[in-house]
């Protein structure tokens, strides 16, 4: 009980600024909270994802994403007070140069190639079909030879998982939208990653993935996304089409196709662009979010990081205790970043220049946004017997908000606040996205995105991050994104940044400062 109460009294210490800090702080009046008025309006940020989307689809490396990152920089320097650099990295850019699809000599309609894809060249490799159900291994015996057909699954996670005392810190779902016994799901095009791996292994020549939603919903859709080439050619086609190819397999013949996936690898360049805000000391707050992306809910970071650039600039610098520095990263469609060995992206590799800086005192934290305001989107039966789903808005509710935090309970509390003030609806404040593991540090191993490599090279760390349904697809452009639940959510981490400034590292870092203690003494990391 006195331990208790000790805690108790020396808690709201270990959150306060200095006395000095806060003094000079009251002085000048800077404020407590982001005033709405001086922050970006719906309208702009509605605005500025138009603009984003304009660019298309930006796949890593690629001209859309270069010129995006260009745009992003143009915002950025019309702000006062930013200081400029970039990370480069070279890489070999795949682009697809056209893909199609023949069952039994009819033209069957293509979504998407599945990046990264072994090229046909322009004509195409010939095959049997062979449908192996979920739950069927891909093996010689079953596929060598063949163009394997697979059905893409889809995950369910358990709702209770958000909720204390499993992964979740707090919930805070105020319209109580949530059915605790319930789950969410989504398609999981990752699965990919294995199919073709296996299917490669397996000698098959090729591989058909069906999605249970339409084509005009999946088209263009991109994933996985990891930057090595696979040792097969795969493309994507939705449900009528899947329902289609596996008619023809029914009725017990062989059935002959022709799978092409044209495509070509070209060296280039990407790069991760830094702007620094100088803040009273050069201890850095680092605001994150990547540019590739296939549609503006994917990556809208960036255009909060724009207005949250905007808006701490017009502080006086004694407002600023700490440096902001927001970091728009690159390679996150394009995991292998630096070669095959390393799977971070540009995230993981900032993560690990921030890992050697952290010990010095040269970072302070990392806040990671991701897909604010994504609107949800309900898996519905479509009209008429037609098979599978499709996705339809739902005209009330955005998509959960995930919010893992590092093992600090000041910086999980901060975040709390923010989130209930700002009415950020539907947000669950997690301990992580993985089961604890109490053998390494850290005892979480995911944050669910971006924020993973942060997290997993022991830096304190704020990473929302939700999964809409419509995330891999361009198809789905800005009306995929709730403007007035952006904007609270890019008030509610503009706040979390503002009050990072002053708040004492120690209550920032919380737990982490003895895991990276434990890390030197030998306790493993993640895998």
């Amino acid at each position: 009980m006195r331990r208790l109460a000790l805690l108790a009294l020396l808690l709201p210490l270990m959150v306060a600024p200095t006395q000095s800090a806060a003094a000079q702080a009251a002085t000048l009046n800077c404020p407590v909270r982001v005033d709405p008025a001086a922050f970006a309006s719906e309208a702009r940020l509605g605005t500025l994802a138009e603009q984003q989307e304009a660019f298309g689809p930006r796949p890593t490396g690629s001209p859309a994403h270069a010129d995006y990152i260009d745009w992003l920089e143009a915002e950025m320097a019309a702000i006062p007070g930013l200081q400029f650099s970039s990370l480069p990295y070279a890489i070999d850019r795949w682009d697809s140069l056209g893909t199609g699809l023949t069952v039994g000599g009819t033209a069957v309609p293509v979504a998407a190639p599945v990046p990264f894809s072994s090229s046909t060249g322009a004509g195409g490799v010939s095959a049997p079909l062979v449908h192996l159900a979920a739950g069927t291994n891909i093996t010689a015996a079953n596929a060598a030879g063949k163009i394997v057909v697979r059905d893409l699954p889809w995950t369910n996670v358990p709702n209770l998982l958000f909720y204390p005392p499993t992964l979740g810190y707090s919930m805070y779902d105020p319209g109580l939208t949530i059915n605790l016994l319930g789950s969410e799901s989504m398609e999981a095009p990752a699965a990919t990653d294995a199919d073709l791996k296996a299917a490669a292994a397996a000698g098959a020549v090729g591989v058909i993935e069906v999605s249970q939603l339409p084509h005009a919903q999946i088209q263009g859709m991109y994933a996985p996304y990891e930057g090595l080439p696979y040792g097969v050619p795969g493309a994507y086609v939705g449900a009528d089409q899947g329902k289609q190819i596996k008619d023809a397999l029914a009725a017990g013949q062989q059935v002959q196709a022709t799978l092409t996936v044209n495509a070509a690898w070209t060296p280039t360049t990407t790069r991760t662009l830094l702007a620094t805000l100088p803040g009273g000391s050069a201890q850095k707050i680092v605001v994150e979010s990547h540019t590739d992306g296939m549609s503006p809910v994917w990556d809208n970071g960036p255009l909060t990081m724009i207005e949250m650039a905007r808006y701490l600039s017009s502080l006086p610098v004694e407002c600023r205790p700490r440096t902001v520095q927001f970091a728009f990263v690159t390679g996150h469609l394009y995991q292998h970043l630096t070669g095959p060995d390393v799977r971070e992206g540009g995230a993981g590799q900032l993560a690990a220049q921030l890992d050697a800086e952290y010990d010095q005192g040269g970072v302070s934290s990392v806040v990671v946004v991701e897909h604010l305001g994504a609107k949800r989107y309900d898996a519905v039966a479509r009209p008429n017997g037609l098979p599978g789903k499709q996705l339809v808005a739902n005209p009330t509710l955005t998509e959960l908000l995930m919010v893992p935090v590092s093992e600090s309970t000041p910086l999980r509390e901060l975040v709390k606040g923010h989130i209930q003030y700002w009415d950020v609806r539907r947000t669950a404040i997690l301990k992580g996205l993985s089961a604890a593991d109490l053998a390494t540090v850290p005892r979480h191993c995911s944050f669910g995105g971006e924020g993973t490599p942060y997290n997993q090279h022991l830096l304190p760390v704020i990473s929302p991050i939700a999964a809409p349904k419509t995330l891999f697809s361009p198809q789905f452009g800005a009306e995929a994104i709730d403007l007035p639940m952006m904007r609270k959510a890019s008030l509610a981490f503009t706040d979390v940044v503002l009050d990072l400034g002053p708040m004492a590292q120690s209550a920032v870092a919380g737990d982490v400062t003895a895991m990276r203690q434990q890390r030197t003494s030998g306790t493993p990391g993640c895998a």
